[in-house]
């Protein structure tokens, strides 16, 4: 008897290492970047918010989290914490500028503005959602056709201030495209886009810098 409870007891620690190591990791996602992604979409839309840009770049030690390329397989641990990266980044400058130098640049933040360059506006921001809670919120299709439940970083501008289709960098939001417009949007003001209304709503009103990519 006690050698069938010995083997009993074997099994049975077999059995729960093996569950063990099936569940050890079920709050990881493998995401297989496409040509629209960017990490902070990504953040938004694995952690619902922006605040995990650094967390994603580290976990798949990428030396620059400003760029990822389509095809590449993402490991996203969905229950980390938000966390600072330290990685040095190596960036070429623009060919606008003629140059083949590059620099060493330390980011203390992923989506620090100080990473990206072109024309700076200040503007103020506003912010609507495609949450249904959200009474005046747009919908989940941008005027330029984006599927805001695919590609929720999406900004609404007025076209005359700053085209339609531009690529943009908006302080405390991160890289999106000016791909929406709204009847309020008229002048120096922007309206960004979150996927809850309680997001929008903790945005609210504020001053930005907006850097215009393009």
């Amino acid at each position: 008897m006690k050698t069938i409870k010995s083997l009993l007891l074997t099994t049975a620690a077999v059995a729960s290492l093996a569950a063990m190591s099936t569940t050890a990791h079920a709050d990881e996602v493998k995401h297989v970047v496409t040509s629209d992604d960017t990490l902070t979409a990504l953040s938004l839309k694995y952690f619902g918010d922006i605040d995990h840009v650094a967390t994603i770049a580290d976990q798949n030690d990428l030396d620059d989290p400003n760029m990822i390329y389509d095809g590449t397989t993402l490991v996203i641990d969905t229950d980390a914490k938000a966390e600072t990266s330290t990685k040095t980044s190596t960036k070429t400058a623009s060919s606008k500028d003629d140059s083949t130098s590059t620099e060493d640049t330390t980011s203390t933040e992923a989506t620090d503005a100080s990473d990206y360059s072109g024309t700076t506006l200040t503007m103020e921001s506003t912010a609507y959602s495609s949450d249904p809670a959200d009474t005046l919120g747009g919908g989940t299709v941008t005027a330029t056709g984006q599927n805001l439940l695919e590609n929720p970083m999406a900004v609404a501008v007025d076209p005359s201030v700053i085209p339609l289709g531009t690529r943009l960098y908006v302080e405390g939001y991160g890289e999106a495209i000016a791909s929406d417009t709204g009847g309020a949007i008229k002048g120096n003001i922007i309206d960004v886009h979150f996927p809850t209304n309680a997001q929008a709503e903790q945005w609210g009103r504020r001053t930005v810098k907006v850097t215009i990519l393009d």
